[in-house]
């Protein structure tokens, strides 16, 4: 009974500590990563009205998290919003636009990037 009761108590530790790394490595990172694009959006003057789809994911190759945009108004752009906390720029934010697999300037974007990127 004894051997049984360690096991249980084992296996509750691992699940725990499991649930405490998740939360720690991914779930807080990916929040402020979404808060910090979300406020890099209000800075741009973009409503969420005018954002036809999103996507945020983990970017593995890069670091930090990638969150993916396509505008209404400019729907034949796939915009990146790139994050990235060691990024010395506004809200460790870089943005970048592609079409058709190709990036493209920041005066073919609708929404270009905030100045500080620019400069």
């Amino acid at each position: 009974m004894k051997k049984y009761k360690k096991w249980w108590i084992t296996i509750g530790i691992i699940f725990i500590l499991s649930i405490i790394g998740y939360v720690y490595w991914f779930a807080i990172p990916k929040h402020t990563a979404n808060n910090a694009v979300n406020n890099y959006l209000a800075e741009q003057k973009i409503k969420p009205g005018q954002i036809e789809t999103r996507m945020i994911k983990k970017d593995w190759k890069m670091g930090g998290y990638l969150t993916k945009i396509v505008f209404k108004d400019d729907s034949k752009l796939k915009y990146e919003y790139s994050y990235d906390e060691r990024i010395d720029l506004p809200y460790h934010i870089y943005v970048i636009a592609f079409k058709d697999g190709s990036s493209q300037e920041d005066n073919q974007m609708k929404h270009p990037p905030l100045q500080e990127q620019n400069d």
